[in-house]
């Protein structure tokens, strides 16, 4: 008798834990927020961006009112558009923008922005949406100057602050006392003044501003083939509160939508046009 009484004590007490199991587990996947339903409450998407990188995102004045257009703009109009909201910038300094995301200021990140593998480890990235060689820029008359990569060693180099060229520069090519600046515009000034002999960024880029500032060129060989500028969009990692893989799944939908109809490469064609 005292066995039944101890069996079924035990028993009980077993199902008593499997019920509040439940309900534990119950309440910690309730707890879990949709970021790409909660984006679509809000009615907004905030989008964190550096627009001092034609043709990526630049200031233009148009209609007379000073926006924020470009190539990540076509693509990020398109993401809201199909998640069925309205987009808010935030422009920042590109090394920043990471740092934005992780603090929820920010929703998604565009800003010409390589997912390499450091930017992996605090961030998921969609699948990439463009890719571009890497060129350098150079006083006109010099385009055959660098021949490889291991001529910028001699040379006095500047580089966006932050960006994969900074990191190439710097660690693959380990050179330490590059010019770094957070505007591609700062670094023009630089090269134009003779403060420094090179400027390595992405080709689209270059092509941008060569046309914009006098008595600069682009060199003919390219350098850092194997690190090419690649584009993605950044979003935070999924956590136990927030949950992002919905929101990353509509915005690699997004990307292969405008790839399958070669509207990505038409937005690419019609910011170039812009930045003229």
């Amino acid at each position: 008798m005292k066995l039944k009484k101890l069996l079924a004590t035990g028993l009980a007490a077993m199902m008593v834990m499997g019920l509040v199991g439940c309900s534990s587990s119950s309440g910690s996947s309730s707890a879990q927020t949709d970021k790409l339903q909660q984006i679509k409450d809000a009615g907004v998407l905030k989008v964190g961006t550096s627009a001092e990188y034609s043709p990526y995102e630049f200031h233009k004045v148009v209609d007379g009112e000073d926006k924020i257009v470009g190539f990540d703009d076509f693509v990020v109009q398109e993401i809201a558009k199909d998640i069925g909201v309205k987009v808010e910038y935030e422009d920042m300094d590109f090394d920043g923008l990471l740092g934005a995301l992780q603090a929820d200021k920010v929703d998604i990140v565009l800003a010409g922005m390589t997912p390499d593998e450091k930017r992996k480890k605090s961030v998921d990235f969609s699948e990439i949406y463009y890719t571009n060689s890497n060129v350098c820029i150079v006083a006109k008359g010099k385009e055959d100057s660098i021949k490889s990569s291991d001529d910028l060693k001699k040379l006095k180099v500047g580089v966006q602050k932050g960006s994969t060229q900074a990191d190439y520069v710097t660690n693959t090519l380990g050179i330490t006392d590059a010019t770094q600046l957070k505007r591609i515009p700062d670094l023009m000034l630089e090269l134009q003044n003779g403060k420094i002999d090179v400027i390595v960024t992405g080709k689209a880029v270059a092509q941008i501003n060569i046309k914009k500032y006098d008595h600069i060129a682009i060199c003919k060989t390219t350098v850092g083939d194997d690190v090419a500028e690649t584009a993605a969009a950044a979003v935070k990692k999924s956590s136990k509160n927030v949950d992002n893989t919905s929101f990353l799944k509509s915005i690699n939908d997004t990307i292969k939508r405008l790839e399958d109809s070669g509207d990505m490469d038409k937005y690419m064609e019609e910011a170039l046009k812009l930045a003229e």
